[in-house]
């Protein structure tokens, strides 16, 4: 078996573990504290935005793009509770305790209930337009999106698989890079998220003594460590493979949108190939291995074929 000299890429939680401990002691928890802000631009026009950030592959704060929605002017946990209470998603703990059903209300009681030292709870990406639709008016589509490649693959309806993001102050999601090659764009609903994100060529090795050599990553020119708050309106474009860290300073509501260049379509098409299977093939293996992970995929998976109008039964057309 390859062994992932990158820490950063590897997936078993003892590696995730030390990567989350080097941000709160040691040298790359002291640069997080120094690091710069990331770009913030404010009235960019869409051919700008084009030109100067994705073309090329340019991160980028959007402040205040969303601020007319009325989702943002609007939500809440409670506001959405009174409107969608009965939809059904997938609850967790920031610590990964198994997941469970919940109605979206139960949810929201269940947070007011947690409140203090408990462990915070958030909500796995939830595709709220298979069982809240009428949420979707509310949050419209960026123009700054329309390059997504992905409804020439998959069709309109797929394509537009914004997932709402909805957790508790104090939940932290461990850095990480989004798999199938997506660029990453995030709408802040409702509370502030801080951001810490890293360039895709970030590489933490080992040093002498084979702990995570924090030292060399954080001096290393390719790391490009920066950190920002995103607020109610403003809009994240963050390119493909870049890593991201994210802590809830308060309740928070957010809107992801992942967007698929033409350019990364081999690469996409090859990670979702290996995905798919990986669970068909090798199903015991990768419950074992990442037994986290597998409800989230299948979920993932069955919500795109309910995009997509595909029936699962069937074999061919």
């Amino acid at each position: 078996m390859v062994i992932e000299n990158n820490l950063l890429r590897r997936h078993d939680q003892e590696s995730i573990d030390r990567v989350e401990n080097g941000f709160r002691v040691g040298p790359l928890a002291e640069a997080v504290r120094s690091a710069p802000t990331l770009e913030t631009r404010r009235g960019l026009s869409k051919s700008e935005f084009e030109q100067q950030y994705r073309e090329q592959l340019r991160p980028v704060v959007l402040a205040g793009f969303a601020q007319d929605w009325t989702s943002v002017q609007t939500w809440s946990p409670e506001h959405l509770a009174a409107r969608c209470g009965d939809a059904e998603v997938t609850m967790d703990s920031v610590r990964g305790t198994p997941s469970r059903r919940v109605a979206f209300a139960e949810f929201v009681e269940l947070m007011k209930a947690n409140e203090g030292d408990a462990e915070p709870l958030h909500l796995q990406e939830w595709y709220y337009q298979t069982n809240a639709p009428q949420l979707a008016a509310e949050l419209p589509e960026l123009d700054i999106a329309q390059y997504d490649f992905r409804r020439n693959l998959y069709g309109e309806k797929a394509s537009t698989n914004h997932q709402l993001w909805v957790g508790q102050r104090g939940g932290i999601t461990r850095l990480h890079q989004d798999s199938y090659m997506v660029d990453v764009m995030h709408v802040q609903i409702f509370g502030t998220k801080r951001w810490y994100v890293m360039g895709p060529e970030a590489k933490l090795g080992a040093d002498a003594d084979g702990e995570p050599d924090f030292a060399a990553l954080v001096a290393a020119e390719d790391t490009r460590l920066h950190h920002f708050d995103l607020k109610p309106g403003d809009v994240l474009y963050l390119p493909a493979n870049w890593y991201h860290r994210i802590e809830l300073l308060s309740n928070s509501i957010g809107l992801g949108r992942k967007c698929l260049d033409e350019k990364n379509l081999a690469m996409h098409i090859r990670q979702r190939m290996n995905e798919m299977l990986a669970l068909i093939l090798n199903y015991d293996e990768v419950a074992r291995t990442h037994p986290e992970l597998v409800p989230v995929l299948l979920t993932r998976s069955r919500a795109w074929a309910n995009r997509m109008d595909l029936d699962l039964s069937r074999l061919r057309p």
